[in-house]
């Protein structure tokens, strides 16, 4: 987990640990345009998932298929 200005952010294979779905799930959703918020660090190419919005979107799709 990496800390920006006191937030926590999850990388591809952090989330991918973290909530279940594959690395390449988190790919094909960025580049399709749906899933969890995301940025990109443009210095690196780096993507990361803010963490506290991207628990946010896994509750909210859980409590939708419920």
């Amino acid at each position: 987990m990496i800390v920006i200005m006191g937030e926590p952010y999850l990388t591809d294979k952090e989330a991918s640990d973290r909530y279940g779905y594959s690395q390449s799930w988190f790919i094909r959703a960025r580049g399709q345009g749906f899933g969890p918020k995301w940025v990109q660090i443009k210095k690196h190419g780096r993507v990361l998932y803010p963490a506290y919005e991207t628990d946010k979107w896994f509750e909210e799709r859980l409590k939708h298929d419920e």
